[in-house]
């Protein structure tokens, strides 16, 4: 049985974040993440808690939590947020 060779770490990355990417853009379009821009943002440590982009727990490093208006705040992993963010800007200018 012939060995295929393993992904790079950023062939990987990349991997997971189209799949987070794919994730967004059917959230945003299914209105269940904001297309607008956050009216604040914090970024502390991760408390263990889903991300509302990929659902996996952050539960090492930092997260960022999003307050939109009086609603509830959402929180992301670093990358997710990034990803997120690119996608409701293009999103955004799409109309």
């Amino acid at each position: 049985m012939a060995l295929r060779p393993r992904p790079s770490l950023s062939q990987g990355a990349k991997a997971i974040d189209e799949i987070v990417r794919q994730r967004v853009r059917q959230l945003l379009q299914a209105a269940k993440l904001p297309r607008g821009a956050p009216a604040k943002l914090w970024v502390g440590p991760a408390t263990n808690v889903r991300c509302c982009c990929c659902g996996e727990a952050i539960d090492a490093g930092y997260e960022y939590e999003l307050a939109f208006g009086a609603a509830d705040s959402l929180k992301f992993h670093p990358r997710c947020y990034v990803i997120w963010d690119e996608e409701r800007a293009a999103a955004e200018e799409a109309g």
